[in-house]
């Protein structure tokens, strides 16, 4: 195997394989903001609205 069969250049000793996978769980609808509010808050569903500091503190608990 060459170095560029991945399509990058790598280390001799690295191979071509999976990095991770994502897991991304489906989400239900439920409420959903009208087309103005959604405007004002950047997102139509309302449990997606959270506020940065609430986000790096760990606070959001995802309901």
């Amino acid at each position: 195997m060459n170095s560029n069969e991945c399509g990058m250049e790598r280390m001799p000793d690295m191979t071509c394989g999976n990095v991770g996978y994502a897991y991304v769980p489906f989400q239900k609808l439920g409420r959903v903001y009208t087309p103005e509010r959604a405007m004002q808050q950047g997102t139509v569903f309302p449990e997606l609205d959270i506020g940065i500091g609430e986000y790096e503190r760990g606070l959001y608990d995802g309901r």
